[in-house]
């Protein structure tokens, strides 16, 4: 088999591989954070909460360089440049060695600023610092060392890399329950945590060893050319990242600033359950990017934009966006006292420069070139059609049992968290087809269409949730979201279809209607908890599940008998144990 062959044979067993490590990570974490507390105080497990989030912020350094480490180690794999890995894996390694130095230093100075600034008790401040510098030393030799998991990555070996990481992640939870019980206390996070980065760099560099017998790290190695890959592409994605983190937080901040801490609450019950499923089919991405970067493709036709025509791409883009954001907030009551004209006025003036920009905008697109690949085309409707269809089991079924959901979960005291639910569930399953879109596009360093998605879904978002929380609080600010990913969804994809020259009638009938069929049984659900509603957390339950059952079973025929292909049946019989026991 090839190197192609086998980057494109092992997507679907790494996008598994991907799921189901998630799956674990997400049902024994909920597991434990009982357990914690039983050991703990809340002020204890809040100290821990905050080392991450201020972790969180030396984090956002790594995402481009992951993303470098991935893309070039499956480029040079597949042009047979072996040595060239470990010049990037010694470049990533010295780099990311100056920025944890420096971002531990600068903490170190910084603490007696974050100890007043989280209003951290003068009691609690001397294990505070313990652990925010602790956690922080540990998380700085993850972050430098990290690049073996990468590399892995890279190589297409996604499967043991997540069988690595998810066996330390449950030796760290069994240190965290003997560390705790032993008397350790809040220290105790801390220890497990450091034996869980050794276990998964060692792991991680066996398993890149035996892949790549030569590779190693060396200061010698250090490269100027690769230094600019960090620079370059990983300077792209990481400008995406922290985009991408604005993105997540921007709802819950307008939402509390406009109504309250105890609606951005509301809003989180709302949301937890929605995100958590799409943490599952997100968990699936990452293996695209390895993949495309392996095949590349090749462009034709048209021609390249030059950096000033693609300023003026961006431009006509969020101005388009502005104009197109003003005809439904025209008609809102409450915000004309904001509006330059009448709602009429206003609407018109938008409606027509909105559309004179698209027309141009759309003449520009048609010079671009066309990408001809026919794995990486398949790859594209394949993993939306793969997304899509999970998402319509998983969403689905949370829409339409919304409210016996967040009865059963928080209690009946919280009104509004189910539609909260419903319209996040609508958003998210949306916009998680464009997760495989975006690292494919990363994968051939084609940054430019995840950011014009971007700037469309961010001046949405900003535009659309204060407006909607204005007027219909917290279910106008869900129902904006949703809107803004629906339509930012929409104009990635038709921009990535146009760089496939795929038609829209092909792509629908490919990745969108196979989603539709779950719809039946969703039906059938929502009717018995209509007639049939019922009481009590206990009789609630035995209702979800046996629903649940009923569901999954039901759409999972249907998707078989009536949507699947042979091949996709062949290639999902091949993950049942039955199966390769038989063989």
């Amino acid at each position: 088999m090839s190197r192609k062959e086998n980057a494109q044979h092992k997507l679907v067993s790494n996008a598994v591989a991907g799921m189901l490590s998630t799956v674990v990570y997400m049902l024994s974490r909920l597991l434990l954070t009982p357990v914690i507390l039983s050991y703990l105080s809340l002020s204890e497990f809040g100290l821990w909460s905050l080392c991450f989030i201020i972790l969180s912020y030396a984090g956002m350094g790594g995402f481009g360089v992951n993303s470098t480490y991935i893309r070039f180690a499956a480029r040079y794999l597949a042009e047979g440049k072996e040595e060239e890995i470990s010049k990037l894996l010694s470049t990533g390694v010295t780099y990311m060695l100056s920025f944890c130095v420096l971002f531990f230093v600068g903490l170190y100075f910084l603490m007696p600023f974050l100890m007043e600034r989280f209003n951290v008790d003068p009691s609690q401040r001397e294990v505070a610092s313990t652990l925010i510098l602790g956690t922080a030393i540990v998380f700085s030799i993850e972050l430098t060392l990290g690049g073996f998991r990468f590399i892995v990555n890279g190589m297409h070996e996604f499967t043991r890399e997540k069988t690595v990481t998810t066996v330390a992640g449950l030796i760290e939870i069994g240190a965290i329950v003997g560390f705790l019980a032993l008397g350790a206390g809040v220290k105790g996070l801390l220890y497990a945590f450091a034996i869980r980065l050794v276990l998964e760099t060692l792991g991680c560099w066996f398993i890149a060893k035996s892949l790549l017998p030569s590779l190693r790290v060396s200061l010698r190695l250090f490269s100027r050319e690769h230094l600019r890959h960090f620079f370059g592409f990983g300077g792209k994605v990481q400008i995406l990242g922290i985009l991408g983190i604005f993105l997540t937080a921007v709802d819950r901040m307008f939402i509390t600033a406009i109504s309250g801490l105890a609606a951005g609450g509301l809003f989180e019950i709302g949301r937890k359950l929605p995100s958590t499923a799409g943490g599952i089919s997100s968990s699936a991405f990452g293996p695209i990017l390895s993949t495309s970067a392996h095949l590349e493709g090749e462009w034709k036709s048209g021609r390249w934009k030059s950096s000033q025509e693609r300023a003026i791409t961006y431009l006509h883009i969020v101005l388009i966006t502005l104009f197109l954001a003003l005809i439904p907030m025209a008609f809102l009551d409450q915000l004309r006292p904001w509006l330059p004209a009448s709602s009429a006025i206003t609407a018109l003036v938008a409606a027509v420069s909105g559309g004179a920009l698209m027309v141009l905008l759309a003449r520009s697109f048609n010079t671009e070139k066309r990408l001809e690949s026919a794995e990486l085309k398949n790859i594209y409707l394949d993993a939306i059609r793969f997304t899509n269809i999970l998402n319509s089991v998983l969403f689905v079924f949370l829409i339409v049992m919304a409210h016996p959901l967040i009865d059963v979960w928080v209690g009946t005291q919280y009104p509004g968290a189910a539609e909260v639910m419903i319209f996040l569930s609508i958003a998210y399953s949306v916009q998680l087809c464009t997760g495989p879109v975006t690292m494919l596009f990363r994968g051939i360093d084609r940054n430019g269409r995840e950011l014009e998605y971007l700037l469309v879904q961010t001046l949405l978002m900003v535009l659309w949730i204060p407006s909607g929380t204005i007027v219909w609080g917290l279910t106008g600010a869900a129902a904006a979201i949703a809107a803004s990913m629906f339509v930012s969804t929409l104009f990635l994809i038709w921009r990535s279809n146009k760089t496939f020259s795929i038609r829209m009638s092909e792509f629908l009938g490919h990745t969108v209607l196979p989603t539709l069929l779950p719809l039946l049984p969703a039906l059938a659900i929502y009717a018995i908890t209509r007639l049939w509603p019922q009481t009590g957390r206990i009789h609630l339950m035995i209702q979800i599940l046996s629903c649940g059952t009923l569901f999954v079973l039901s759409s999972g025929g249907l998707l078989w008998r009536f949507v699947l292909s042979e091949a996709e049946k062949s290639r999902a019989l091949e993950f049942l144990p039955l199966k390769k026991t038989s063989a």
